[in-house]
C-alpha cells in the first residue's frame, strides 16, 4: 500500500511537470495591475479586463487597494467596471497600454470622485 501510494505521488508530479514544463523551466514577465479606491464611497463588483483575461474584486472599501498579477500575450488596453455599493451608479474606464515585455510594470488606475480614473505606471 505504501509502495502504491509513493507510485502515485511520483506518477502525478511527472504528468505536472510534463502538461507545465513550459511554465516552470520558462516563465513570462509578469505585470501587476493596482485598483485603488478613492472616490469616497465602497465599490463592489469590481471587473479588469487585460489581454483577455478578467480579474475580479467583490468589494473595495474606500482608501484601499486591490493587486492583480498578470501576463500578457500582445499588447493590449486595460478595461475597467465596477458599480457604487451606496447608489445605482456605475463606472466605466478603458485606457492605459500593456505592453508584452521583456520590459513589466505596475499599473495603478486611481478612482477618484465623480467616477474619474487616473492611470499611471512605474517600472518594476
Amino acid at each position: 500500500m505504501k509502495r502504491l501510494i509513493i507510485f502515485a505521488l511520483l506518477a502525478f508530479a511527472g504528468w505536472y511537470g510534463w502538461k507545465h514544463y513550459d511554465q516552470i523551466l520558462h516563465p513570462k514577465p509578469r505585470h501587476f495591475a493596482v485598483v485603488r479606491n478613492d472616490s469616497g464611497e465602497k465599490l463592489v463588483r469590481i471587473r479588469l479586463t487585460v489581454g483577455g483575461q478578467t480579474y475580479v474584486k467583490e468589494e473595495l472599501p474606500d482608501g484601499q487597494t486591490a493587486t492583480f498579477p498578470f501576463s500578457v500575450d500582445s499588447d493590449s488596453q486595460f478595461d475597467l467596471a465596477w458599480e457604487y455599493d451606496a447608489r445605482m451608479n456605475t463606472g466605466h474606464w478603458m485606457g492605459g497600454l500593456v505592453a508584452k515585455g521583456p520590459l513589466v510594470g505596475r499599473h495603478i488606475m486611481t478612482i477618484g470622485e465623480g467616477g474619474g480614473v487616473v492611470y499611471t505606471t512605474q517600472p518594476i
